[in-house]
């Protein structure tokens, strides 16, 4: 089977990363283009990773070999380059935030629909272990209904002054991770978003971007997903905590333990009926004296840094999806629902000065 030939364009930070993962499977990828307006970085990438370097984004394109084009260019371009790539004839995977203005959003609906089966969205942390983990513990029926799934991503307490806190670069943390969260409250949400509500905050960063992001998801079925991104959190809470009628799971920052208290899958809930009168005192308030628990502490399978496994997985799923026909988990839907819930809190929060 033929190796994918594929080009990045960006290689900064997120770009290198692409480079380094897709091209260490040569029976799967083919590094051939790297393009960047820096072209000493270009040529540093081209030196370790091999390929043609590019200081031109239109050059870049006209790669003759290039299949696959990974664009990774700053946020505010992404909608815009991913057009012009499809245009040029290649297949694309779009780094998130996949569109970070109304207008990207708009256009990327109508490259979805132009371009079937060429353009892809990077939610790679879809493949978090722990995420996995979680999904799999909740389809085995362990905590029963899902009711509310908090999602928290709480980074070191600071004053962070890079792009990323700059609105006119594309920064701010609804941008930055909340897509990530995002997506993962709305694939544990199973249905349809209802209501979004939510508050946004600058407390630390001396730009003029969120640093505090606080989001609420309501779904058709009436689970609640609460998602928060945070720099300005000193003591960290869990990364997800998810209650059900029948238990609750619980995992950290670091992913690498799953905690569990549910109840015995065999047990039934006894009849039972509430009485209009005040508690007995000495008595117990709930109809049910003992519960039979079971408690658990999981470790995270795969055992496998986290970064690096979500890299590797989006590249495995891309390969099945572009060489042997299997559908790419991450539905564009999925993809551009995220971008619809970014617009509606934007909307909520005309505190900030966003861009378009």
């Amino acid at each position: 089977m033929e190796a994918i030939k594929f080009g990045v364009c960006g290689v900064g930070r997120i770009g290198r990363q692409h480079c380094r993962v897709f091209s260490q499977d040569r029976e799967k990828y083919e590094l051939v283009a790297l393009g960047d307006i820096d072209s000493a970085r270009v040529a540093a990438m081209a030196g370790e990773f091999g390929g043609r370097g590019y200081s031109e984004f239109a050059e870049f394109l006209a790669d003759p070999e290039m299949e696959l084009a990974i664009i990774a260019t700053p946020s505010l371009d992404h909608a815009a380059n991913a057009e012009q790539a499809l245009a040029a004839g290649k297949t694309v995977l779009l780094e998130k935030p996949i569109g970070v203005t109304a207008e990207d959003y708009q256009l990327l609906q109508r490259l979805d629909r132009a371009y079937p089966g060429k353009l892809y969205f990077g939610h790679n942390h879809r493949f978090e272990p722990a995420f996995s983990n979680t999904q799999d513990i909740i389809a085995a029926g362990l905590l029963g209904n899902i009711d509310v799934v908090k999602l928290c991503k709480h980074h070191q307490f600071m004053r962070r002054n890079d792009w990323q806190m700059r609105l006119d670069c594309g920064g701010g943390q609804l941008s930055v991770w909340a897509p990530h969260l995002i997506d993962q409250g709305l694939q544990l949400l199973g249905g349809p978003v209802r209501e979004v509500r939510s508050y946004l905050r600058r407390i630390l960063t001396p730009g003029d971007a969120d640093d505090h992001v606080r989001i609420t998801l309501v779904g058709e079925n009436d689970v609640v997903a609460e998602v928060e991104i945070s720099n300005s959190v000193a003591i960290a809470g869990p990364y997800c905590t998810i209650y059900g009628d029948r238990g609750t799971l619980v995992y950290g920052q670091d992913q690498e333990t799953i905690r569990l208290k549910y109840l015995d899958p065999e047990f039934h809930w006894p009849g039972a009926t509430a009485d209009a009168g005040a508690p007995v005192s000495g008595k117990p308030m709930n109809a049910d004296a003992e519960l039979p628990w079971i408690e658990e502490t999981r470790k995270v399978e795969p055992d496998i840094n986290m970064w690096e496994y979500v890299e590797v997985e989006i590249a495995r799923h891309l390969h099945n999806t572009l060489r042997k026909s299997i559908p790419f988990p991450v539905k564009s839907s999925d993809a551009l629902e995220v971008v619809r819930v970014t617009e509606v809190v934007k909307k909520q929060n005309p505190q900030f000065k966003w861009i378009g």
